[in-house]
């Protein structure tokens, strides 16, 4: 996936390194996340150690930043990415990944690509958000939402699951603000990640599953 629209000048090896960060920093985040939710005594010195490692992705990764947000009743781990404005986001990385469908300034399908002058006129619509469709043949129907964060001044990804497939328009966002301008080698993010201790699985099942859905795009 590392050779076509979006992401063509980014060689593979790169974008599966980034992806295998990611993962794994996400996978923390969600279990951190459960931790807090049931007040375990031990939270702080996780978070603690998580907080070290998110300075350390956000140090290998120059230009994504990951943002952890403790609230009262939750824990959020949000992907900014180094854009000013959800047009400029829009302008340089969602406008250019293969199978795009529509945006909208409000809501998802507002003004499809077959309209260009309505996705023209409803892009200058967009303020503090935008949301757009993609279409893939292999994955379907995707969705992406951007938002400006105010206090960072920085563009969030908001993500879900999808994020985790490579040929996701999410991944692809993430991986381009990532890796388009280089990143430390030297940084290893996944394997601290799996030292955190948050490596069981409900089943061996869950686990097999788990991988094997990304299977197909890491040997492509």
């Amino acid at each position: 996936m590392a050779n076509n629209g979006l992401l063509a000048g980014i060689d593979k090896k790169s974008a599966n390194e980034f992806r295998k960060d990611l993962l794994g920093m996400l996978r923390v985040g969600k279990e951190l996340e459960k931790y807090y939710a049931e007040s375990n005594q031990d939270f702080d010195a996780y978070l603690k150690k998580f907080s070290s490692l998110v300075d350390s992705f956000n140090r290998k990764y120059k230009g994504l930043k990951l943002k952890l947000e403790k609230k009262t009743e939750s824990l959020e781990l949000n992907i900014l990415i180094d854009e000013k404005s959800v047009k400029d986001s829009f302008a340089n990385s969602g406008s250019k990944i293969i199978g795009l469908q529509s945006i909208g300034a409000n809501g998802f399908g507002a003004a499809t690509v077959s309209d260009p002058e309505g996705l023209s006129a409803e892009l200058e619509k967009t303020r503090g958000r935008i949301y757009i469709s993609y279409f893939n043949p292999n994955t379907g129907t995707s969705n992406v939402f951007l938002q400006l964060d105010k206090k960072s001044k920085k563009v969030q990804l908001v993500y879900d699951a999808d994020i985790e497939n490579e040929p996701s328009a999410e991944f692809q966002i993430a991986a381009y603000y990532a890796l388009s301008h280089g990143y430390n080698k030297k940084i290893k993010i996944s394997e601290e990640a799996a030292t955190l201790g948050f490596s069981s699985w409900p089943d061996h099942n869950v686990k097999s599953d788990y991988y094997r859905k990304f299977d197909t795009y890491l040997t492509e």
